[in-house]
């Protein structure tokens, strides 16, 4: 009963849609934008369904209200590394953002007898820095072409389906593009700063690099007979010598290990692992790899150092050279803790239409000569690892 209660919610928005593009009624509103946007997701709450049409008015599709609305409803795909260690959003409505980096020493609170005043201790040391984040501004254009023609899936016997529909769902897929392309942008500058320290970002007019001044011991690359496809690698030996210094550095316990997609199968190989996983003695780990949302496979727990293991087959094209590459290099490691202190902080959208502080403003305007639609999504991210100690990312191939 459910689901045809929502089949004939569809069908009647649809409906008031065509009705409305035959009377000039108006009937052009948010509700249908959302659903063509989410490839067949139906998000049909009472929020959207007030949305969905106004009486005897109009819902301008193309104002930046009208698609920041809708941009909360879509479903903007999950990034494993800003989930997992960039978990807080901070968004500022200043062109610079302030970066801390937290360097913790582990002191004791030093003796002093109760007959004369307590001895004065310096807070810890923590270094900010104003930044400027990197400006992201892509956009896309719509022609009178684009939504004239039949649309990817649309069936080719029917052509009857409305420009102003055809408008409205190619908004929803582009809008939902460039999102995603920031999005995805944001989670390449993560996986920089954990495996490399920095973020460079070039592009055209920007050349910016954000040091987190990670320390030098925390980048580590092993020597050919140490690294983990050679019979004399210690792979269990090195993550306990990691672990112990991410404990040292920063305070915090590593739990989770991402492998290169060229890592995990010498890992597994290794004699050093093999011991460990044999059932027929004391259980110091579980290998079961089970297949994970967004690219992630999960392949067990290294129960003697409290450290889930994971691959993540998430890729992007590099700037610089064109080449499909993995967001964690394939032949490195990274080990870091769930409880660190990290980031997503947003800069000022640089826009006169912008009145707050949002990760996202998108705008749309049309030309003239050639008559044309654009539509632009600005963002100023930056992930900001604090506590940067929390990490030690290693070249163990």
């Amino acid at each position: 009963m459910k689901n045809k209660n929502s089949l004939f919610k569809t069908l009647a928005i649809w409906g008031l849609l065509l009705v409305g593009s035959l009377l000039g009624i108006g009937f052009l509103g948010v509700g249908s934008l959302v659903i063509a946007a989410t490839d067949k997701r139906l998000l049909l709450d009472k929020d959207l369904w007030s949305l969905s049409f106004v009486a005897f008015g109009t819902i301008d599709m193309f104002e930046s209200r009208t698609m920041l609305q809708a941009l909360e409803q879509m479903f903007i795909p999950r990034t494993f590394i800003l989930n997992t260690f960039f978990k807080i959003q901070n968004s500022f409505t200043t062109l610079n953002v302030d970066v801390d980096i937290i360097k913790g020493k582990r002191r004791l609170a030093p003796f002093v007898s109760p007959l004369l005043p307590g001895k004065m201790v310096e807070r810890q040391g923590y270094e900010t820095r104003s930044v400027k984040p990197p400006y992201l501004k892509p956009k896309m254009i719509t022609t009178a072409a684009d939504i004239i023609k039949r649309q990817p899936g649309e069936v080719i016997y029917q052509g009857n389906m409305a420009p102003a529909t055809r408008a409205q769902q190619q908004l929803g897929k582009d809008l939902l593009e460039l999102t995603n392309q920031i999005t995805r942008r944001e989670e390449w500058m993560a996986a920089q700063a954990i495996t490399t320290g920095a973020v460079v970002c070039v592009g055209e007019g920007t050349d910016i690099k954000v040091d987190f001044l990670m320390s030098g011991t925390h980048k580590i690359t092993l020597i050919t007979d140490a690294r983990w496809n050679q019979s004399t690698g210690t792979p269990i030996t090195n993550l306990r010598a990691w672990k112990k210094l991410i404990s040292k550095d920063s305070g915090l316990g590593a739990d989770v290990l991402i492998v290169g997609e060229d890592v995990i199968g010498p890992f597994l190989a290794n004699p050093e692992v093999q011991k460990m996983m044999d059932k027929t003695k004391i259980s110091l780990g579980v290998i079961d790899p089970k297949e994970l949302p967004d690219g992630v496979t999960y392949y067990g727990r290294l129960l003697d150092l409290s450290m889930d293991i994971y691959t993540y087959d998430e890729y992007c094209i590099d700037d610089q050279d064109g080449v499909t590459k993995p967001m964690i290099p394939a032949d490195s490691i990274v080990m870091g803790s769930t409880k660190v202190r990290a980031e997503r902080l947003y800069g000022a959208i640089q826009d006169l239409e912008a009145i707050a502080a949002v990760p996202f403003f998108p705008k749309s305007w049309t030309e003239k000569d050639p008559s044309a639609r654009v539509l632009l999504v600005q963002s100023a991210p930056l992930p900001n690892p604090i506590q940067i100690d929390g990490f030690v990312t290693a070249k163990v191939l």
